[in-house]
């Protein structure tokens, strides 16, 4: 389910905070989801109405923290963790997106800093989860409408994935 299919391609999604709210109700309480374990979604980064709603209207069993280690991103990072704790929302850990670009030389380049996120998480004693390195891959199969896991489940990036959700299985069910 995303927002992107209640309007054409080419408008602008220019709301509000009670629109957004509206829409998360909507998701959450008017789509028949069926039977599943978990419901991910994908939130813009801050601490504004998207984060405030989940938390205080929807029961929320975690938070997974996600950002690029640049050092501007990892303030709304700490912002978020302490949005969350003082909203009694459990942090089941951090991942590093875009850590790293491995080239045709095989070695690795870090494009937006090293070891950011790593030490927000020790910072504010939370989990760890790991790296999610660039991959080119990710990117095309997302324009075409099928997640990589199902078009490349040998891929280097659908062992990661897969390896998260049997991580994040394990804090959540343990």
């Amino acid at each position: 389910m995303s927002i992107g299919f209640l309007d054409d391609q080419q408008t602008p999604m220019i709301w509000r905070g009670p629109m957004v709210t509206s829409a998360i109700r909507t998701f959450t309480q008017k789509v028949n989801w069926h039977n599943l374990d978990f419901i991910i979604v994908d939130m813009p980064p801050g601490t504004g109405d998207t984060q405030l709603t989940f938390s205080q209207e929807i029961k929320i069993d975690g938070a997974i923290i996600i950002s690029t280690p640049q050092e501007v991103s990892l303030l709304d990072v700490k912002r978020g963790i302490k949005m969350f704790d003082k909203l009694g929302v459990e942090i089941l850990g951090l991942v590093n997106n875009m850590s790293y670009f491995k080239g045709d030389d095989g070695k690795k380049y870090k494009l937006f800093g090293e070891d950011g996120v790593e030490r927000a998480a020790k910072e504010f004693n939370k989990k760890f989860l790991g790296e999610i390195p660039i991959i080119p891959e990710v990117g095309k199969c997302g324009d075409q409408g099928k997640p990589i896991v199902e078009a490349y489940p040998d891929n280097e990036i659908s062992k990661i994935y897969l390896m998260f959700a049997n991580k994040i299985k394990s804090i959540y069910f343990s």
